[in-house]
């Protein structure tokens, strides 16, 4: 009877490279109703050579070389269950194949298969939503990875090795094998980004995101058109971190090496290929959009903190404050000028609500199927291992330890394991965070890449006069400009609308740097027109969410104009009267605002009459800041005769009762609009005493 491995030479190995074509190769072009037919073809052939070598093998003789054919036709397997929406069968599968690696782990005949498996498994709980359980992978696999180094040396044999038949060249195999085996700890570390980012860690994760690139950048594998898209994605996250030096160098070694893609591909790559280039390209540059954006907000801050004459330590208590009440908005507290306190602290709340409306999207939560419909594979029977040979390491990596695995626990108090476990985890985790610190500490945040002529193309400086940012505001005009070519609002039009919204926030912020008040006006009326041009473009019904953004930054640029029209009246002297022109145009901001705010109230009923009970979470600040930011405009309208003046100011009064009513029924909505909820009880009890007092003086 022949043994497995004359099985595997004479039939067994070209089933399994058949096996790795369909996986690798024909799933991508597997049609849309059936997403998994490549998929489920190769899981037939590695199960049935899976049972064809256990049947053959003597059981009581198996070697270690069966164990490492068996463990990695265990591995297939379970990457495949996973990669069919089959979880559960296919963690059986990997967990078969990290208990029959336990003792070989560092060595070199099964370090490749255990650290594939400890990545797989981590990808496994990640898409479950159990990120700590991920992290708990891929910090095994990282310090596996170190281990093996420090203690082997070389490269372990890979995965592939021990599915196909041997390479007679072994220096080109060496080379093989120490290509894959940095590859695996790289994508380790992509993996810890991931994690860590579900885990709200943006610091760490930006860390490893920035570790990953620069070994993609140092690997003979590069792909340049991917390396440059995440070098541009990293510069986000600088960015946010107001480390605008680091955000700019990334964008620029994005440029680079996009440089690079395009020289190699642009001349001879087929078409789909020119397509993904081109919007490569518009990305990177969307990227630079967003840097010199964050950089004028940054510098408006900058200058709006100088002005009040804080300090770097006023400003780092401001930004480890509380996050709902850094979204509120200093109030005046002086009771005889309520009406005017509430102007102004809802302008600034109207305005900062315009931005939180671009965030409303609902997050679907992905459901898990559990179709385990193959049979999970009986138990094989269990045989005499072959000793290990290789020292252990100096540190161990496994939460479970030899005791646990030979079953000598069983007296031992369940306290005390636990314990000692909880220990084995806090001392990987120790040596995890110190691997990060010294490889980012070695490595620096600046990429071996020569970037100085693109970074000198824009500053990384905070702006301090109107000239700067106009400057800043010319390169975005530019970028926008580069980004429409791909981006059209025929074939994209959500990126196309965003891509408006930006050019729309560029003259928001270069206004801040303009000292004349009438030009300010000017540049908010051409984002008005650029904003309404685009909504009328837009059917609610299948852009919903961007017609409300649309709607909502419409009408605060109205207030905005509408504020900056009275400054100019009280700018010019308070014995001044308005002429019947200054009268109309405030009016008419006024009206226009409202008429926005309101669109957007009312893509909230839900084509009802009324509003519901309850607005949907993601729509509870911005709907309850739009009715008090239309009480604050009510109050605005300049009118002459008594009984327009009461309307308003009952129309104003019921704006604010509504928020209030709001908070009394849904108490949970209260501490997303504090400080606009006092506003509105304050003014709900001072208004009516107002409108008598109004009355009176009319009957006189």
């Amino acid at each position: 009877m022949a043994s497995w491995k004359d099985i595997l030479e004479n039939e067994g190995y070209n089933q399994l490279i058949e096996a790795k074509k369909y996986t690798e190769e024909l799933a991508k072009d597997d049609p849309e109703d059936e997403p998994y037919r490549s998929l489920y073809h190769a899981r037939g052939i590695y199960k049935s050579v899976h049972k064809l070598i256990k049947k053959t093998a003597d059981k009581h003789h198996w070697d270690e070389d069966f164990y490492f054919v068996w463990s990695a036709l265990e591995l297939k397997l379970g990457i495949n269950y996973v990669s069919t929406e089959e979880k559960s069968t296919g963690e059986e599968h990997l967990q078969k194949c990290l208990d029959k690696m336990e003792d070989f782990k560092l060595t070199k005949e099964g370090m490749g298969i255990y650290q594939e498996a400890l990545n797989q498994m981590g990808i496994l709980q990640s898409g479950r939503g159990k990120p700590e359980e991920a992290l708990d992978c891929f910090k095994q696999a990282e310090l596996l990875y170190v281990d093996f180094k420090d203690i082997v040396g070389g490269a372990p044999c890979s995965v592939d090795e021990y599915l196909s038949p041997k390479v007679e060249d072994t220096s080109q195999l060496e080379l093989e094998r120490t290509k894959k085996f940095e590859s695996a700890y790289t994508h380790t570390l992509f993996y810890f980004a991931q994690v860590y980012q579900q885990l709200g860690e943006a610091d760490i994760s930006g860390q490893y995101c920035h570790l990953t690139l620069q070994r993609q950048l140092d690997s003979p594998g590069l792909d340049p058109l991917d390396w440059c898209l995440h070098a541009a994605t990293l510069s986000q996250y600088y960015m946010t971190n107001r480390d605008f030096t680091i955000s700019r160098h990334c964008l620029a070694s994005a440029e680079v090496v996009y440089a690079q893609a395009e020289a190699n591909d642009e001349v001879n790559c087929p078409d789909e290929e020119k397509e993904k280039l081109h919007q490569a390209k518009a990305d990177i540059v969307r990227c630079w959009i967003k840097y010199g954006l964050g950089l004028m907000e940054y510098s408006r801050e900058e200058l709006l903190n100088e002005a009040a004459g804080k300090t770097k330590d006023d400003m780092d208590i401001d930004e480890n404050a509380d996050e709902n009440k850094n979204e509120n908005v200093d109030t005046d507290k002086e009771s005889n000028q309520s009406e005017n306190a509430s102007d102004e602290r809802g302008a600034s709340s109207c305005s900062r609500v315009s931005n939180k409306a671009t965030e409303n999207q609902d997050d679907d939560q992905a459901k898990e199927k559990s179709n385990d419909n193959e049979s999970i594979e009986e138990q094989e029977t269990s045989a005499n291992q072959a000793e290990n040979t290789e020292a252990a390491a100096p540190n161990s990596i496994d939460v479970k330890n030899s005791d646990e695995k030979n079953g000598q626990l069983g007296d031992e108090d369940p306290e005390k394991i636990a314990e000692r476990l909880k220990h084995q985890k806090e001392e990987i985790s120790k040596r995890s965070n110190e691997l990060r610190k010294n490889a980012f500490k070695k490595g620096g945040k600046r990429f071996n890449l020569e970037v100085t002529s693109h970074e000198e193309k824009i500053t990384d400086k905070t702006l301090k006069t109107f000239d700067e940012a106009r400057e800043i505001f010319l390169l975005v005009k530019k970028w926008i400009d580069g980004a429409k070519e791909f981006y059209k609002f025929e074939h994209h039009c959500t990126d196309y609308v965003s891509i408006v919204q930006d050019h729309s926030l560029s003259f928001k912020f270069l206004s801040f740097f303009e000292p004349d008040l009438e030009r300010q006006c000017k540049m908010h009326k051409r984002r008005i027109d650029m904003l309404t041009e685009i909504l009328n473009e837009l059917n609610p019904q299948h852009y919903l969410l961007v017609c409300r953004q649309l709607m909502f930054e419409i009408a605060d640029t109205y207030s905005a104009m509408m504020d900056l029209k009275i400054a100019i009246l009280e700018a010019a002297g308070g014995t001044v009267r308005p002429t019947p022109h200054h009268v109309k145009k405030i009016n008419i901001l006024v009206s226009e605002s409202i008429k926005y705010y309101q669109e957007y109230l009312n893509t909230l009923k839900g084509g009802k009459p009324v509003y519901p009970d309850e607005f949907p979470i993601n729509d509870v600040r911005p709907g309850l800041v739009a009715m008090f930011c239309m009480g604050r405009l009510y109050s605005k309208f300049l009118a002459g005769d008594v009984q327009t003046r009461l309307l308003n100011m009952k129309k104003s009064k019921d704006c604010y009762q509504f928020v209030v009513d709001y908070c009394k029924k849904n108490p949970s909505a209260k501490p997303l609009v504090e400080t606009e909820a006092d506003i509105c009880q304050e003014m709900v009890e001072l208004l009516p005493a107002k409108m008598e007092r109004v009355r009176l003086q009319a009957e006189m």
